[in-house]
């Protein structure tokens, strides 16, 4: 006889709730030998230490707590014979849902394999738009990097706001009536200060009689403070001296060939420069143009599919957005994505709703994608394996080309070669290279029926099914 009965109930959520219930006799046994474990360790008054009868251990710990002790162990070993049992397929954990004492009764939420059905794709077509330079853009960049060249250069001229101006500057508030001795406020020698018109100086009017002098000037001047200002010298005047003795201007480079090589050896003129500018522009365009163009198909791919799947698929994608950001701040040198909600006033929970949305639209993008792979019998062959491993060893490792190592280093080139080359193309690592090489496929592929480029025609559908077997799905879909 069985030790408990299974029954399952398939959910529109593609998740199967499954109800184990326990039979009486076990529960009954299990509480008695809990019932024992408590009398051992409590002692009730009354009798021995562990002679209690089980009534009265039920009276006084209560029937619950009794459950307590055996009930988290139990559903984890009938959950695991149920799964056996039914010949469910979990698609990922688990979650219980519920627990009931009488009869004991466990009810777990089981998430299944996503069902995609896809639409007629291979009629979509997208046009897809196309980019072009502003030249506008190219001279903001241009203007960007005078910015990270300027320098601070002497300045044959009289100054300007923004300059910074090295001056002896002395001031003094006459005795008055109130003041037997005459007050001084300044007496500097080889003072810095750089005019601000945004964020002057006090006393106000300090910075503007500063403005149009030339080094070697000396200009005496009388400025007060108003009657109701913080300041300790609050309704007094005060005469100013000021000698000027240099002033450095911040100077972007000329815009010229000299310029150009500044910026780099590789540019001999200007319009050598401009044209690698344009290049990269043009280059970060079509990167980002494909990727919206990328998106819109897939987007248009998912609204003539079905998908049915279940919570955990959106779960899993805010999971990953969330650890994305928790990375990308620390790699800007912040502590994390606990500090930014604290900053923010947001908590995790807060977070995660606002990720929902998004999230759920990449993991639809990224079903369909799967389901790509399998539809269009998309493989990896091993030689495409091995030289993206390679070149991957060679690249993000920053191994040098073969022909850049000496002799004497070459055995150990080689060995670091093969080491990571085996990595990505055996185990885990090779599961991973697989479904960025699949990945790419199906982009590819999709991008070029939604163009109307030709594309090969499908096999059968059992030919199908059949390559479609161990054909790795894409789980992490960059559109």
């Amino acid at each position: 006889m069985s030790s408990f009965t299974v029954s399952t109930e398939l959910r529109p959520d593609r998740q199967m709730a499954v109800d184990i219930v326990v039979a009486q006799e076990v529960v009954e046994r299990e509480l008695r030998k809990a019932a024992k474990k408590v009398a051992s360790k409590y002692r009730i008054p009354g009798f021995r230490q562990g002679k209690a009868p089980y009534h009265i251990i039920v009276q006084q710990f209560g029937l619950a707590n009794l459950y307590g002790e055996f009930v988290d162990d139990m559903g984890q070993e009938v959950f695991k014979e149920a799964i056996e049992q039914t010949g469910i397929t979990p698609y990922a954990q688990a979650t219980l849902a519920d627990i009931k004492l009488e009869p004991l009764t466990y009810r777990l939420l089981v998430p299944l394999a996503p069902e995609v059905k896809l639409g007629d794709y291979r009629s979509l077509r997208v046009e897809q738009p196309g980019t072009e330079v502003d030249e506008a853009e190219v001279d903001a960049r241009i203007e960007q990097l005078r910015e990270e060249y300027a320098a601070w250069t002497p300045a044959d001229r009289p100054s300007q706001y923004g300059d910074t101006m090295t001056i002896d500057v002395r001031s003094v508030i006459p005795a008055s009536a109130d003041d037997e001795e005459e007050i001084v406020v300044l007496d500097e020698t080889d003072w810095n200060v750089t005019p601000d018109d945004e964020n002057p100086m006090e006393p106000a009017g300090f910075d503007e009689e500063l403005i149009g002098l030339a080094a070697g000037d000396t200009k005496e001047f009388q400025l007060g403070w108003p009657a109701d200002s913080q300041s300790v010298y609050a309704g007094k005047t005060a005469t100013f001296t000021v000698t000027v003795k240099e002033i450095e201007a911040y100077d972007k480079p000329a815009l010229d060939d000299n310029f150009a090589a500044l910026v780099g050896p590789d540019f001999a003129t200007l319009d050598e420069l401009k044209e690698s500018i344009r290049t990269t522009i043009a280059s970060e365009q079509a990167a980002a143009a494909r990727n919206e163009y990328l998106t819109k198909i897939l987007d248009e791919v998912v609204a003539i599919s079905e998908l049915n799947y279940p919570p955990v698929v959106v779960e899993d994608q805010i999971d990953g957005m969330v650890q994305d950001f928790d990375q990308q701040l620390r790699r800007y040198g912040l502590d994390g994505l606990e500090t930014y909600l604290k900053r923010s006033n947001q908590t995790l929970d807060d977070y995660r709703a606002e990720m929902a949305a998004p999230a759920e639209a990449i993991a639809r993008r990224n079903l369909v994608l799967s389901e790509l792979v399998r539809a269009e019998q998309l493989t990896v062959t091993p030689e495409e394996l091995t030289e993206r491993a390679t070149r991957i060893a060679r690249q993000d490792y920053e191994l040098p080309q073969a022909d850049e190592v000496d002799a004497e280093a070459e055995a150990v080139y080689k060995e670091q070669i093969e080491k990571l080359v085996a990595f990505f193309t055996q185990g885990q690592g090779s599961t991973m290279l697989v479904n960025q090489l699949l990945t790419e496929k199906a982009l590819d592929r999709i991008m070029a029926i939604a163009r109307g480029e030709e594309v090969p025609a499908l096999a059968a559908a059992a030919d199908a099914d059949a390559a479609g077997e161990g054909a790795a799905p894409a789980p992490d879909a960059a559109a």
